[in-house]
């Protein structure tokens, strides 16, 4: 008997969406992490530290997907206090930055790398192509979220986004 590996994107506790639909909800998390990363680098205070993605089940019914954001990673490793990038390494293509970033939690004593590639041109709602003026800053934004998510616990992102989910609407 072999043992079927480990879907890293499939949640264990809901049907697995499909193949597309698993790919649209990465792709609108970037998407809103990238809104994130371009309003913070023109100063604006980022707060929301989830986004909650919708995504249809097998059986049809719409549920909602809770995606620690840009900024939550940010939050948390500032919050845990003993996690660092150490490294961040760029490359690029006539298209496209590559960056790849190295993060340590000093505490665990552990090191992980995260990668990210983000192209050099932006597609506009009307479907033409514009140069990405925040390119470069949002990939290696992202390098540097992915290899930070690595290193938090999944028990703290999910209490967290309890707490969050739970919490009452400010008057």
């Amino acid at each position: 008997m072999t043992e079927e590996p480990l879907d890293v994107y499939r949640s264990y506790d809901a049907p697995a969406a499909p193949p597309n639909e698993k790919q649209e909800t990465m792709l609108a998390a970037e998407r809103m992490d990238e809104q994130q990363i371009v309003e913070s680098m023109k100063g604006r205070m980022i707060e929301k530290l989830f986004h909650e993605i919708e995504q249809r089940r097998p059986d049809g019914v719409i549920i909602k997907i809770p995606v620690l954001a840009w900024a939550g990673v940010k939050y948390f490793a500032l919050q845990l206090g003993h996690m660092t990038v150490e490294k961040v390494e760029l490359n690029e293509t006539e298209d496209k930055y590559r960056a790849t970033a190295w993060a340590y939690d000093k505490k665990r004593d552990i090191r992980v790398m995260g990668a990210a590639e983000q192209s050099k041109m932006m597609k506009l709602r009307d479907g033409s192509k514009i140069p990405d003026e925040f390119a470069l800053a949002k990939v290696v934004s992202k390098s540097q979220r992915n290899a930070l998510k690595a290193l938090i616990p999944e028990t703290l992102i999910s209490e967290a986004f309890q707490q969050w989910k739970n919490r009452k609407p400010s008057t």
